[in-house]
């Protein structure tokens, strides 16, 4: 990239944010015409407000990807570009993450605490993707976090409390994968070296601030798992998982797995310290967990579907027991993120043709309707303040904005 088209690229960030300024000035006009009340199985009514991220007739995000403690979010827009993939929620205010100076585009894939970023940047004359990190948070500068020259394709995927970031490369286009724990504050970097039987390498799946770290990977025909503590890994393969969903503050990992007892349908469990818990089920049927990034919280609360005799029922696991979730007589109901709260966002259907976003609080079902403007609306994740970050759309227009739903 030239100098002129480097000034371009700067220049465009610059007009991004001064629309996104005055996109979000006339957000907060248009939430007062998106307000209103909801509907809610059972119990009273709730002031359901519906905040766009961003524009929805410029620059906005289209998905929410990952949250902090705090309620900021990342997310991609639904127009790509060089930052496209690289969106910033915070403080009720919509930017981008830097460039790098050499241009090319960025994915984000974690946010921390402290606002420092991890993710990844794609260009150069081979397109490659290349492992980067942003420790001063979205207005700062990116570091590259893989520098070894055999090592030309690499991605992170998590930044925890402690500014620890975890990333995966290859020398293209050889497996395995190798990973790595990267210190932003040292540049130190540790391996994390799979159980000797994985010859499929590490695929990270989960995180947390103890430096504790899953992978889970199909690799020809077969499920290779483990935990790794820090220092050694545990070999999980031999539980004959299916699948590592999730990583917890206490150490807890989330997983599925089909047990003989079960008839060959998917079941949940949890692992921790050596100890295999199984979930248990509603019905005789699969077990279905949510797909976000928040599919359990700190408490070792879970949350998914049960399939039953009479279709798939949602359900919260908490302290030894699967118990259904209320509906409020909603069809297709689907609990998609949990905080540490144990308030839940999800999706539901009035008419089993259309999504509401919907929210469970203190065991009360809220249908939270779909913002104004929109046909579609689905919860998909919660922050730890209760506000629901949702993904709106309409069929006919083709529009698609995230909204911060709050219930009061």
């Amino acid at each position: 990239m030239t100098r002129h088209t480097q000034r371009q690229a700067i220049s465009r960030r610059t007009v991004l944010a001064a629309t996104v300024l005055g996109a979000v000035a006339a957000s907060t006009q248009r939430t007062a015409l998106a307000s209103g009340t909801a509907p809610v199985g059972g119990t009273a009514s709730r002031r359901v407000t519906p905040v766009p991220v961003g524009d929805p007739a410029g620059l906005h995000m289209w998905k929410p990807l990952d949250l902090n403690g705090r309620g900021h979010v990342i997310g991609s827009s639904p127009d790509g570009g060089p930052t496209g993939n690289a969106l910033v929620w915070a403080g009720g205010k919509l930017t981008t993450a830097r460039l790098p100076a050499s241009g090319g585009e960025i994915y984000l894939e974690a946010v921390n605490d402290g606002g420092q970023l991890a993710g990844s940047h794609r260009g150069g004359p081979e397109n490659l993707q290349t492992a980067m990190a942003w420790p001063g948070g979205a207005g700062a500068d990116p570091i590259v976090l893989e520098t070894d020259p055999q090592y030309r394709d690499s991605r992170a995927y998590y930044v925890n409390n402690r500014g620890h970031v975890v990333y995966r490369t290859s020398e293209l286009p050889a497996r395995p994968y190798r990973a790595f724990v990267y210190d932003l504050a040292s540049g130190a970097r540790t391996e994390i070296v799979p159980p000797a039987s994985h010859t499929s390498g590490v695929y990270p799946r989960g995180f947390n601030d103890s430096g504790q770290l899953i992978s889970s990977v199909f690799y020809e025909g077969s499920t290779y798992t483990f935990f790794w503590d820090g220092r050694t890994a545990t070999d999980l393969t031999p539980l004959g998982a299916t699948f590592l969903k999730d990583l917890n503050a206490r150490g807890q990992v989330l997983g599925t797995h089909r047990p003989a007892e079960a008839g060959g349908y998917e079941r949940a469990f949890l692992w921790q310290d050596g100890r295999m818990t199984d979930l248990g089920a509603l019905g005789p049927y699969d077990v279905i967990l949510s797909n976000t990034r928040q599919p359990m919280n700190d408490l070792g609360d879970v949350i998914g579907l049960s399939g039953t005799a009479d279709g798939r029922v949602p359900f919260l696991w908490s302290e030894g027991r699967m118990t259904p979730l209320p509906t409020g007589g909603r069809q297709n109901v689907s609990p998609l993120g949990i905080n540490n709260r144990r308030e839940i966002a999800g999706r539901c259907s009035p008419d089993g043709t259309t999504w509401h976003a919907c929210l469970w609080r203190n065991g009360r079902f809220t249908d939270l309707g779909t913002p104004r403007g929109f046909s579609d609306c689905q919860g998909l994740l919660v922050t730890e303040q209760g506000d629901v970050l949702a993904f709106a759309s309409d069929q006919v227009g083709r529009r698609t904005c995230t909204f911060q739903i709050t219930a009061t």
